[in-house]
């Protein structure tokens, strides 16, 4: 897993895992808002209580991230529940999750957590990149069946239709294969050099 020369490293940084997310906007629904009569402040302290905990789970996101930077993945796996306490549908926080399983090689759990995000958000594609490199390994149809909801969702995905490619070529594809590392290329051209990994 360290790969040499540059071009490697860049294959590895371009191919990998999408990383930790934190995004400042959590979308918080339904505080307070039981009838449409409400008082002005009534309304004023629901978003506000909106407010707070919106601001109170990106501050334990934060938290969990630098937690799982360093590799404190318990900590981090706490935090994070710790979030969904606040949010419940937070799908960051069920990303982070699977991550860390991922980062573990908890495979099933990884794979369960990423599908609560994408349950939560039907086109959160990161959580779809990882899940797919997960399926890879026991189901190239469901792998393949992501990587291409994700180049439907965004047709700039370059790493997706390289991904893509690799798995039609592995199902004896290889027409198909060859259509979708050309899409790769010639979204990224610095995709052309990249190889599949030897576990395939």
């Amino acid at each position: 897993m360290s790969p040499r020369g540059p071009a490697k490293r860049r294959a590895a940084r371009v191919l990998g895992i999408a990383t930790w997310f934190i995004m400042a906007s959590l979308a918080v629904t339904g505080c307070g808002s039981s009838g449409s009569h409400a008082t002005s402040s009534t309304q004023s302290s629901a978003t506000s209580r909106g407010q707070t905990g919106a601001s109170s789970a990106n501050a334990l996101i934060g938290a969990g991230i630098m937690q799982a930077n360093a590799k404190q993945y318990q900590q981090a796996e706490t935090t994070f529940h710790d979030v969904l306490v606040i949010d419940p549908a937070n799908k960051y926080a069920w990303y982070n999750l699977g991550l860390i399983a991922q980062e573990q090689n908890q495979a099933s759990k990884a794979i369960a957590d990423y599908t609560r995000a994408i349950s939560i958000d039907a086109r959160y594609t990161p959580a779809m990149y990882n899940q797919a490199i997960l399926l890879e390994r026991t189901d190239l149809h469901a792998a393949l069946s992501m990587y291409q909801r994700i180049t439907s969702i965004n047709s700039k995905a370059a790493t997706a239709f390289l991904r893509e490619g690799w798995v039609y070529d592995r199902l004896g594809e290889k027409a198909q294969g060859a259509k979708s590392h050309a899409r790769a290329v010639a979204l990224d051209a610095r995709l052309a050099a990249v190889r599949p990994p030897a576990s395939g």
